[in-house]
């Protein structure tokens, strides 16, 4: 049972991620691949967080390296590199999403079920804070920040248990001071 809601969980989180929005080349600002090919080309050269966050770094930040899971569910994502662990500190349910996209922080904050956004300054840079609607207040976070090619984002989820120990923002300010330094510019 237990693994059929986490992986509901995870699905769920994962999937209004990547529903942030379509490619375009029309678009003002950074031009986002048009096609499958020009796609799979900007997914490729993606930084992926899965393979640059360095295990000692997960480690000491309290997260189960050998909890790793990449794409949604074990399936890539066009357009995304993802990464989850779980949280060891914290019960069963609570876990970090790293992700890198062709996307854009306008995207993010264009996407109506994003919701309470706040701009913050993580390690000197600068993100925007938000989270989704269908999750009550105490059980998402996340952050993202502007990259050359797209957006790199961080997200907590406290969705796999009743008791809301530790706000997910409180827990991921620690855990994006340590991972942000990381990103590409």
């Amino acid at each position: 049972m237990l693994v059929r809601r986490r992986s509901a969980v995870v699905t769920t989180v994962l999937c209004g991620v990547l529903a942030v929005g379509g490619c375009s080349s029309t678009e003002s600002g950074n031009a986002q691949p048009s096609t499958t090919t020009d796609l799979s080309a900007a997914t490729a050269a993606l930084w992926d967080p899965c393979s640059q966050i360095p295990d000692s770094t997960l480690t000491s930040l309290g997260l189960d390296v050998k909890s790793k899971r990449s794409g949604v569910l074990g399936v890539e994502e066009p357009g995304w590199k993802i990464c989850r662990w779980d949280d060891v500190n914290f019960p069963s349910g609570f876990g970090i999403g790293v992700y890198s996209t062709v996307h854009t922080v306008d995207e993010v904050r264009a996407k109506p079920t994003n919701i309470e956004f706040k701009d913050v300054v993580i390690a000197g840079r600068s993100g925007v804070q938000f989270r989704q609607s269908h999750y009550d207040a105490n059980e998402d976070c996340s952050i993202a920040f502007p990259t050359a090619t797209g957006m790199a984002q961080l997200d907590m989820l406290n969705g796999g248990t009743k008791e809301k120990l530790v706000p997910p923002c409180e827990r991921l300010q620690p855990i994006a001071e340590a991972i942000v330094p990381l990103f590409p510019k």
